[in-house]
């Protein structure tokens, strides 16, 4: 049995559910919006062993073929509760280690995502270039930082919010005061430039030059998307970051300067694919559908 992990109206995961339809191939979506309160996950630390109920079917270990996780995020009835939320994410970890490398990707995998100045450490210890970076809460060392640059960005530690540019209030007593004391920043050097995105799906890899004026692409709804072929330089250097983060897959993220060098940014061990795909007409479904399949 195939698993997918996510919530069932997501694309990413109707996309892939029609593409093992079409193949013949049997999978269950464990909808990760109903666990704890309908889908029920049992571990046995006495022998290692886990149980999945979903509904009528119940998975042990050996019964998951592979499984493709788009969300790892328990239902809201958790996320009102920290302690809850804590627990069933837990539970939810400790269920992807014990499929190892059936699950694409890894609880190791997961983990450099979830830690991102690590990320970033363990792709520079590769010979690859990355932006100029400071993570950290000390104002002293933000205020050096950024006068050491002519622009920089800043960004939460662990993603999932826009990159915005550094300005002079930011950098005023009072705003490096209350930001610091409660969380951490990422601070880069602003890179001149293209965006190019690389989706490796086991040896294949897909990629396309990211056309925008925004600083952030991603808050650009005329951001034009052009398959690209990257520099066979660069595509071994993104199967090294794989290799190097534990990933079968990935999202990678460049940042290509005027001059032609790459720079790596981040490395999504669960992007989202669909609407690329839609613009560029590159057959990732169906390769991400294989790579379960085989």
């Amino acid at each position: 049995m195939i698993l997918l992990m996510g919530t069932e109206d997501d694309p990413q995961i109707i996309a892939i559910a029609d593409a093992l339809k079409q193949q013949g191939n049997s999978f269950l979506i464990f909808d990760s919006g109903l666990y704890p309160t309908q889908h029920r996950l049992s571990y046995r630390p006495m022998d290692g062993s886990m149980q999945l109920q979903i509904g009528e079917h119940c998975l042990a270990q050996n019964d998951i073929h592979s499984l493709y996780w788009r969300t790892l995020i328990p239902t809201r009835t958790a996320q009102e509760n920290p302690i809850a939320l804590r627990d069933s994410a837990s539970l939810l970890r400790s269920f992807l280690h014990s499929l190892g490398k059936k699950s694409k990707n890894t609880a190791e995998a997961v983990n450099f995502h979830q830690e991102k100045p690590r990320q970033l450490a363990q792709v520079a210890q590769l010979g690859i270039r990355i932006p100029e970076t400071y993570v950290g809460n000390d104002p002293r060392a933000v205020r050096a930082f950024c006068a050491r640059h002519n622009e920089v960005i800043f960004k939460p530690v662990t993603g999932g919010d826009y990159a915005q540019i550094v300005n002079q209030a930011h950098l005023t007593d009072e705003h490096l005061q209350s930001s610091l004391n409660q969380s951490p920043v990422t601070l880069q050097a602003y890179i001149e430039g293209t965006n190019i995105r690389s989706y490796v799906v086991g040896d294949e890899i897909f990629s396309a030059e990211i056309r925008s004026t925004a600083k952030d692409f991603r808050t650009d709804e005329d951001a034009e998307l052009i398959p690209f072929n990257i520099p066979q330089e660069i595509a071994q250097q993104a199967k090294a970051i794989c290799g190097a983060l534990g990933l079968e897959w990935s999202g990678i993220d460049w940042r290509r300067t005027p001059k032609g060098n790459y720079i790596f940014l981040e490395a999504n061990p669960s992007p989202m694919f669909v609407n690329f795909e839609k613009h560029t007409q590159l057959p990732i479904t169906r390769h991400l559908a294989q790579l379960l399949m085989a």
